[in-house]
């Protein structure tokens, strides 16, 4: 400014447009870059792993597992018939399919492996005579199917057509699932009772039901779970059996009274009456449980629910909000006790009769 005059200091103005800005460079910028960078984190970078994807890690596991497992697993020929216990195919199928089975594997070569150092698991005692028995054993059962493949031979033209007629002889559409059916209808109905069988099996036609079943009560005993099947059908029967017993009762006892149950039917209770002391419920509602019981059946599904409807929508209990407010257990639990009742006033009059009758001779 040294050159400037009066008149030129007089007309002094910036020429920057920003005070912060000299000689070409913005400091206000500048220091706002600092101010940034001291306050900023920088966050840390995403590692992104190679089988992030589910399906990829499991595919690439099982492809190793696989690859380690290859020399362990039979092969087996294409397209061998599964057969199941419950289907009821001859034995001679399944002779006639191992002997495919080894003719298949020698004829691709198959060696049976050995069994590996620690497939018995090392038990024993300290001189490891269980271990080294166990592992003879093995090598025999080794060498053992080893000649059976060795020896096998194709089946001849005779045995493929007998194949084929054997495998029409079984029960190939029926599944374990359709099995099970089965057997929950026979322990629902018993054996006695096929009308009501044949329609409980979904998917199957009652045809279907009673050619099955005729084969199944005649070879049931070649299943190796027979004796279980059998006690559980056994086991439905007898409930049923006492339920028909009940049902008989209750329409006997319900018949011998000449006016109406639901107000003049007895009760035969153990102490006290109606009126006992810590007795709930009252000759009424009991009265009502017991012929909704007959008449609705002991035996049907739901029969508490029903009678606990029924309970709700009579106008004889209209406004008694107990027995209103009862559950389906708390009414089952009471028809049991009232039943019980029932069965041990039949046994009673049965004992006087019989120590009536001894008396007389």
């Amino acid at each position: 400014y040294a050159d400037m005059g009066l008149d030129d200091l007089n007309r002094f103005a910036n020429e920057s447009t920003s005070t912060t800005q000299w000689e070409g460079e913005d400091y206000a910028r500048k220091r706002r870059t600092a101010d940034i960078a001291q306050l900023w984190i920088q966050p840390a970078k995403r590692e992104r792993k190679v089988n992030y994807a589910v399906d990829d890690y499991y595919r690439e596991a099982l492809r190793q597992n696989s690859k380690n497992n290859a020399a362990q697993r039979a092969p087996r020929p294409p397209k061998q018939l599964h057969i199941s216990d419950f289907q009821f195919y001859p034995p001679r199928l399944q002779v006639l399919l191992d002997k495919e089975l080894l003719s298949y594997r020698r004829q691709i070569g198959y060696k049976v492996p050995k069994a590996g150092a620690g497939a018995n698991g090392g038990g024993g005692d300290e001189d490891g005579n269980d271990s080294s028995t166990s592992e003879v054993r093995s090598e025999e059962a080794r060498l053992a199917e080893q000649a059976q493949i060795d020896s096998a031979e194709p089946l001849t033209e005779e045995e493929i057509k007998e194949k084929e007629e054997l495998v029409s002889q079984g029960f190939s559409n029926w599944n374990r699932r359709d099995f099970y059916s089965l057997m929950r209808a026979l322990e629902n109905h018993g054996r006695s009772n096929m009308s009501l069988v044949k329609t409980e099996v979904e998917g199957k036609s009652p045809e279907e039901v009673e050619a099955y079943a005729k084969v199944f009560f005649k070879c049931y005993k070649e299943l190796p779970e027979a004796d279980r099947l059998t006690a559980q059908i056994s086991k439905g029967e007898q409930k049923r059996a006492r339920r028909n017993e009940i049902q008989q009762l209750l329409e006997s006892k319900l018949g011998e009274c000449k006016q109406d149950p639901l107000r003049h039917f007895s009760i035969p209770y153990s102490s006290g009456g109606s009126t006992a002391k810590g007795r709930v419920y009252t000759e009424d509602e009991d009265r009502f449980m017991l012929v909704s019981l007959a008449r609705n059946g002991i035996g049907s599904d739901d029969v508490y629910d029903k009678i606990r409807q029924e309970l709700r929508l009579s106008p004889m209990f209209r406004f008694d909000w107990f027995i209103k407010s009862r559950n389906s257990q708390e009414i089952q639990r009471r028809c049991q006790t009232l039943i019980g009742l029932l069965q041990k006033e039949v046994q009673g009059g049965r004992a006087v009769r019989n120590g009536g009758a001894d008396d007389g001779d």
